[in-house]
């Protein structure tokens, strides 16, 4: 009984052993982080975690229907986001891959041959015949001892690459979302360019043909007509190149929310549409908790970690156990007779002697990989700040801007107003109309522009959040 049991008592101490690793302790990479952002304003409060939305749901803070509703065709339609669905179920079936390794691998077989030997074989029998049967039915059964963690430490490895591409999924679908949102808001600024290029060349126009007339009655020399003429061609091309600019922007959507451009028609609407969300932030610790970048950079870290030890679990001897047995005759109506069968049972222990410097080069391999990774996580960790702090300084900037550009719209309308005044009460030139008017559209389309960059940079503060808004 003492030989069993010490047989019992080694196999347990074997398989508490092979709940350990030779990897390395893991932990997550550190650097110093800001307790606050230096662009934030003073207005925008701190956001607490019950004014979170939902990520998926950032785009409705713009209450626009047809925003909303394209970026739900790009949920569902967009190849860029099935085509990482379709990498991250990769990256779960090679986890499954590598959880087999847990469990016994069991194989079964059989054969029913005929053979036949040479005369003149070596060490033949004498009473073995020319021509033979050989019927053959069993099984074997093999289950590696993960005695140093390999098996481990490979699932492991292969576990936090699954969840890097879960975040890089979350991250490409953020990131085509607001290119959506962002295509959409530039396809509505030059809308907007269009209508006020629309009014302004019907003013020209309806001006140019006074002129005109006046030029063929001798009131006037020709150079007013031309003048406004010009005008008037010069806004006629730059509503050819708007047209063009509105219609690629349509094209790009529609490849966005994955439609043919050639039957995809979003209907002309305005800025107008789309309202300003307040800005509300939180700390920018909290970015290592929402950024899908930041968290699948860390989890290519905990992957790199893991394979150190699998490199290092090479080192040592691979044990496993291992069992085989069945029925074999040359009769094949007896084959399954008790006589006719046969196994084995028992363990098989190997290991490297010599490679060469080889398993020494794959833990070096593995030890800078993980380096790297490293590397990289805190340069994302850097990146996500420095994009917060772009889009808050941009948006900082331009709301504090907003007043002046208001104002000089003012003025340049009222400019306008008083120019058209003195002229018809012949104290001015038409060409003092004519160099108001350049300067009221120059204003207008400056309005417009800064609109749009109001509504686009909040759109990329909310990706340098993670997708984080709050309402």
């Amino acid at each position: 009984m003492a030989p069993n049991v010490n047989r019992i008592v080694c196999f347990a101490a074997l398989l508490a052993l092979a709940g350990c690793t030779l990897a390395p302790d893991y932990e997550v990479p550190k650097l110093p982080i800001p307790e606050k952002f230096k662009e934030a304003s003073d207005q925008w409060v701190q956001a607490s975690p019950a004014d979170q939305l939902q990520r998926g749901d950032w785009w409705k803070s713009f209450k626009d229907p047809v925003l909303d509703d394209l970026i739900a065709k790009t949920n569902t339609n967009n190849f860029q986001i099935a085509a990482a669905v379709a990498r991250y179920q990769n990256a779960q079936a090679f986890v499954a891959v590598n959880n087999a390794g847990l469990y016994p691998q069991i194989d079964a077989g059989g054969a029913a041959t005929q053979n036949r030997q040479s005369a003149d074989r070596p060490l033949r029998g004498p009473s073995q015949p020319n021509v033979y049967n050989n019927n053959f039915i069993g099984g074997a059964a093999s289950y590696e001892i993960d005695l140093w963690g390999r098996v481990r430490s490979s699932i492991d490895s292969a576990s936090a690459l699954a969840q890097a591409s879960q975040q890089d999924l979350e991250s490409l679908r953020l990131s085509v979302q607001t290119d959506v949102a962002i295509t959409y808001m530039l396809m509505r600024t030059s809308e907007s360019k269009l209508a006020i290029l629309q009014t302004d060349l019907a003013l020209y126009q309806k001006q140019a043909n006074l002129m005109q007339q006046r030029f063929q009655e001798g009131v006037n020399s020709g150079v007013d007509f031309y003048r406004v003429q010009g005008l008037v061609e010069n806004g006629l091309v730059q509503q050819k190149l708007l047209q063009t600019q509105r219609a690629q922007y349509e094209h790009v959507i529609a490849l966005l929310i994955g439609e043919p451009a050639s039957s995809f028609n979003v209907a002309f609407g305005g800025l107008k549409a789309i309202s300003v969300p307040p800005v509300s932030l939180n700390i920018p610790s909290t970015l290592l908790q929402r950024r899908p970048d930041v968290a699948a950079a860390e989890r290519r870290v905990a992957s790199a970690n893991a394979d150190i030890g699998v490199a290092r679990a090479a080192f040592f001897p691979t044990l496993s156990l291992g069992a085989v047995g069945g029925f074999q005759t040359a009769n094949q109506a007896a084959l399954l007779s008790a006589p006719n069968a046969f196994w084995g049972i028992g363990p098989l222990a190997f290991m490297t002697i010599f490679d060469g410097g080889r398993r020494a080069a794959i833990v070096d391999q593995a030890t800078s990989k993980n380096s790297e990774n490293i590397a990289l996580y805190k340069n994302t960790v850097l990146s996500a700040i420095k994009e917060v702090e772009d889009a808050l300084v941009a948006i900082k900037n331009r709301e504090l801007a907003m007043n002046n550009v208001q104002n000089n719209l003012m003025y340049a309308n009222k400019t306008y107003d008083i120019s058209t005044a003195r002229y018809k009460e012949g104290i001015a030139s038409y060409l003092e109309i004519v160099d108001s008017a350049i300067e009221k559209s120059k204003a207008e389309s400056l309005e417009i522009d800064f609109q749009s960059e109001l509504l686009i940079n909040r759109v990329r503060l909310i990706k340098a959040l993670g997708g984080y808004w709050s309402s």
